[in-house]
């Protein structure tokens, strides 16, 4: 009887978002067959936890690896601290933006609008390496409508917003969930909130768009577009901000990190 041999890394992707971060290995398919999901570390750290990961993985340590992280190009040191850090270690082929990994998740690389609502909101127009970008500032109290920004609204809610400044982003953004299960339930306070937040995303999009005509399709990704009650409050209040324009929303056809293993393969060729 012919044993089938277990099908071999063909390359690495990782996204590291505010909250988690998302390791997947595919296959020369293109097929996952690796899957890993962690809380965010700070950057100095992540390159011992990854080492540990894929070194456990079969070829792990070998298979062309690229990585996707918040701040990117607006923090210069990351890449090449990286890449510095992890030679000889890993076969890290490059550093990219998590925008631009949610962005070849859904776009495969070609143009089009993303908005990506999660610990963070901002919308990407346009395709990787020429990207205009809306939003995603980063203030001390979060991007409006982001889950930093509604997290920090539940605490004071609460009347413990001054928590927040000794919590970081993640975990404050972690309480817009319970803010959105209270809202959904008709807690009114909650629901004023989150309503607020669907209007200054629509508002984010509205300002992305500006300047065209037609039709507007709009990719939606990040934690906040999983939520089914935000996700449709926000649909209605972009096409309220937005009168005479039809908007189209899909959301990634595939995770971030398999889009970030793509593009590691990708580069192989």
């Amino acid at each position: 009887m012919m044993i089938r041999k277990p099908p071999k890394i063909a390359a690495i992707g990782v996204d590291r978002g505010g909250t988690w971060t998302r390791v997947t290995a595919v296959d020369c398919g293109l097929r996952a067959i690796k899957t890993s999901r962690f809380r965010t570390v700070q950057l100095r750290t992540l390159p011992v936890k990854l080492t540990a990961l894929l070194s456990r993985w079969p070829g792990g340590a070998a298979a062309p690896l690229v990585i996707a992280t918040r701040g990117a190009f607006s923090r210069g040191w990351k890449k090449p601290f990286l890449l510095k850090i992890l030679s000889g270690k890993l076969n890290l082929l490059d550093v990219i933006s998590d925008a631009e990994a949610a962005h070849r998740a859904a776009f495969g690389g070609k143009p089009g609008m993303l908005l990506i609502a999660g610990t963070g909101a901002v919308v990407f127009r346009g395709k990787p390496g020429a990207f205009v970008k809306t939003g995603g500032h980063n203030p001390p109290s979060g991007d409006p409508g982001s889950g930093r920004w509604l997290g920090r609204q539940y605490l004071k809610l609460l009347g413990r917003l001054g928590e927040a400044g000794r919590m970081g982003h993640g975990r404050s953004a972690a309480y817009a969930a319970r803010l959105l299960a209270r809202a959904c339930g008709g807690h009114k306070a909650c629901g004023i909130i989150a309503a607020a937040a669907m209007h200054e995303l629509a508002a984010l999009v509205r300002t992305a768009a500006a300047g065209g005509g037609g039709p507007v399709k709009i990719a939606l990704a990040g934690g906040l577009m999983g939520n089914i009650f935000f996700r449709e409050g926000f649909k209605k209040a972009a096409r309220r901000a937005l009168p005479g324009r039809k908007l189209v929303f899909t959301a990634p056809a595939i995770p971030a990190e398999t889009a970030t293993a793509r593009f590691a393969l990708e580069r192989t060729v």
